[in-house]
């Protein structure tokens, strides 16, 4: 009877010494295996490590920024030895890597450190929520969840107005606020493919600011005078030398504008915010808009008094961009016709008649050089050279009178070019 007593108050015991393994409030014990158990007591991501008799995680945090070099994931366990394996999930909640580790542990707890790389890597393109799981023998340990955020060394804010489409006059204006580390900015590279007349300024002080333009490789250095704080502002300023293009006929008044930039022209790792407004000439009508690279320009676009476009958007790291404005302006094919044509094709100039000859300019021209050449050709077959064949032709005579055909022949282009030279004067104007 005593030993039917004994046996249930040590099973009695063994489960209450169980329950209060599975739930203490400072560790979590999981079977990994059959014949494995762990216990993980703290668990988390750090900035750094630091390396000794124990392995310390400092700076302990669940937000990273892309120029953070590594995060680090930690945990501290109980156990005699296993098989671990880190799971990284992406914000799409893609599988972005995986690796297994195997620990063993001494004396008990211990910490076990996997650094995951950020910058210079795919995962600082990937803003968001990422999410480290914890596994071992195919159980969740746990699962930790952790931000990488983009940092912005600047942003820009461009301005063009096209007044005239044909011959271009134009201007454009790039304001940019910088977001520096450290203060470390003193001067400013910029692409300015179809700029000319580049100046810039301080948009505080209206201070100007020394200008380098390169006109072999479109490039602008701009000397800021000293190491700049974050948010200081400065604005560049430049005339359009190109960028409209004339699409279609020549009296069609389809016009394209475009610009084109990339994050290498700026900072290749980090993303660029942009905001662009563009204002069309007067009269004029916008058609359609393109992105390069698929990108969608997902703006706001007003018709009066002058049709302006204006879009947002964020340039990626390591990537181009660009866009292209088609837009209809009339009123330089308008007030600039081309010279009238005659029936037959022919200009002004040469359908012009001649007085007292049923002939024009063009068609004297015409008549005059062939006559000559005939003449010409004429007098060389009555030279000696050649076999006489008793015809009485002055040949002397001959020649003078295709020389003079030949003078006509070159007054008639004359008079035509200086004629198509003159300009035009529509009716009306």
């Amino acid at each position: 009877m005593a030993l039917r007593r004994v046996i249930p108050t040590a099973s009695l015991l063994a489960i209450l010494l169980l329950a209060l393994i599975v739930t203490l409030p400072v560790g979590k014990r999981v079977g990994a295996v059959a014949s494995v158990a762990i216990i993980v007591y703290d668990h988390g991501l750090a900035k750094g490590v630091v390396y000794g008799r124990h392995t310390i995680p400092v700076n302990k945090t669940y937000s990273f920024t892309e120029d953070d070099p590594f995060a680090y994931a930690y945990f501290s366990a109980a156990v005699s030895s296993a098989n671990v394996t880190w799971l990284w999930y992406d914000p799409n909640g893609l599988l972005y890597t995986n690796s297994t580790q195997e620990i063993s542990c001494d004396s008990s707890p211990c910490t076990y450190i996997y650094y995951f790389r950020i910058q210079g890597t795919a995962a600082m393109e990937k803003f968001g929520v990422w999410t480290v799981t914890l596994e071992a023998g195919g159980v969740d340990l746990y699962s930790d969840q952790f931000t990488i955020s983009p940092v912005i060394y600047q942003d820009n804010s461009w301005t063009f107005d096209i007044t005239q489409s044909a011959p271009l006059r134009g201007h454009g204006s790039v304001t940019v606020t910088l977001h520096p580390p450290n203060e470390t900015w003193s001067s400013y590279s910029v692409n300015l493919p179809f700029a000319a007349n580049v100046t810039a300024y301080d948009l505080t002080t209206n201070q100007s600011l020394q200008v380098a333009y390169y006109n072999a490789t479109r490039r602008t250095i701009v000397d800021l005078g000293a190491p700049r704080p974050d948010g200081y502002q400065f604005v560049v300023r430049f005339d359009l030398a190109y960028g409209v293009w004339s699409m279609g006929t020549w009296n069609s008044g389809y016009y394209a504008f475009g610009w084109r930039e990339s994050s290498w022209e700026f900072d290749q790792y980090h993303p660029l915010p942009s905001t662009f407004n563009v204002t069309l000439p007067n009269g004029s009508n916008l058609v359609d808009t393109v992105g390069i690279n698929n990108i969608a320009l997902n703006g706001n676009a007003t018709a009066s008094p002058r049709p302006t476009l204006s879009f947002v958007y964020t340039l990626p790291p390591m990537q181009s961009f660009g866009w292209v404005i088609l837009y209809r302006d009339i009123v330089y094919p308008n007030t600039n016709p081309p010279s009238p044509a005659s029936p037959l094709g022919l200009s002004a100039a040469q359908a012009q008649p001649i007085p007292f000859l049923p002939m024009t300019v063009g068609s004297f021209s015409v008549w005059s050089a062939i006559m000559s050449i005939l003449l010409l050709t004429g007098s060389e077959l009555l030279s000696p050279v050649y076999a006489r064949t008793g015809v009485l032709i002055d040949r002397r005579r001959l020649r003078i009178v295709a020389v003079v055909l030949v003078f006509l022949f070159l007054a008639a282009t004359t008079y035509q070019v200086i004629l198509i030279s003159q300009p035009v004067t529509p009716a009306g104007h």
